[in-house]
């Protein structure tokens, strides 16, 4: 078995959230300025990837730079991410090896575990929030409206509470649960995590029987959110955590509408089915010697293109 310690995306903090890491933009806390932020993510992360895919698809990756972080954990760490696959490998914007280096400059005391996403102050070095859901909406509002004024609105006013309810429902319901089921202890508990999460997957299929994105025919956050679940789920989640009472190919309305997102430069460019199959299974850069840490060599990726 591989090292529970070493367990696949134990990205969450030990300790509850500070909030020295969720300074925001819409407050004034912080400045609403050009090149002078760094998103630091990992291509396997159904959290983090989110943050990424908005950040390319409004157009802010032009005054937002970004960095992945390698994707295993390295042998006999478990609780800090590298930016390299060599534990001296600097990241080139930040001039640092480890993610908890950029914690400490924020808070001296830091002992936890660094998350990610994670957006650093380059002035500072310091991380300001590492909140994915506060990171999503700030830039979708502070930061689109500054500097993303002609893209896509996803956003809009108008429809923010039907927003804000669907991302709730999808982070409840499917981005949480491959979590939660790592630290089942009984049948009963997996089934009832598990019907959670395909009562949400047959109402979502319904939902899109008559739109062509979750609002309609625009698309808006939760399209992103609910996409970076989907490929996880096709990937990973269906056979790792025995989410596999049916395929995604088995819901017609779901899978046109992934296959359809994946064609969106920054929803595809921000999509690595290895890196995600890499970390989820072979979880560190530890010898691989158990059958449970082999990647498997599907599914299909090509199967994503033919749209």
């Amino acid at each position: 078995m591989a090292n529970e310690k070493n367990a696949a995306c134990a990205w969450h903090p030990r300790t509850s959230s500070d909030s020295l890491f969720e300074k925001k933009f819409t407050t004034g806390e912080l400045p609403v300025e050009a090149n002078r932020y760094h998103l630091v993510w990992g291509r396997f992360c159904p959290w983090a990837t989110p943050v990424a895919i908005l950040i390319d698809l409004v157009g802010l990756n032009k005054v937002i730079s970004k960095t992945a972080i390698y994707n295993l954990r390295h042998a006999g760490i478990d609780d800090d991410w590298f930016f390299g696959a060599l534990d001296d490998d600097q990241d080139p914007v930040l001039k640092t090896t480890r993610l908890s280096e950029n914690y400490r400059k924020t808070d001296p005391q830091f002992k936890a575990r660094p998350t990610i996403p994670a957006l650093i102050d380059l002035k500072t070095g310091k991380v300001v929030n590492n909140s994915s859901d506060e990171l999503m909406n700030e830039l979708s509002t502070a930061w689109q409206s500054e500097f993303a004024v002609d893209v896509l609105d996803i956003f809009p006013n108008d429809q923010s509470e039907a927003i804000l309810e669907l991302n709730q429902m999808i982070v409840g319901d499917l981005t949480s649960i491959p979590g939660k089921l790592a630290d089942v202890t009984s049948q009963t508990e997996y089934e009832k995590l598990a019907q959670q999460y395909f009562d949400r997957l047959d109402w979502l299929e319904e939902r899109l029987g008559d739109n062509r994105f979750l609002l309609g025919d625009r698309l808006t956050q939760p399209d992103i959110r609910l996409f970076v679940d989907l490929v996880r789920f096709d990937v990973v989640f269906y056979f790792k955590d025995k989410l596999n009472k049916q395929r995604l190919d088995d819901y017609p309305n779901l899978w046109r509408y992934a296959r359809e997102c994946y064609q969106i430069p920054a929803f595809r460019q921000s999509t690595d089915f290895q890196a995600i199959k890499e970390h989820f299974f072979k979880v560190s850069d530890e010898p691989v010697e158990s059958f449970d840490r082999i990647m498997p060599v599907g599914p299909d990726e090509s199967r994503w293109s033919s749209f």
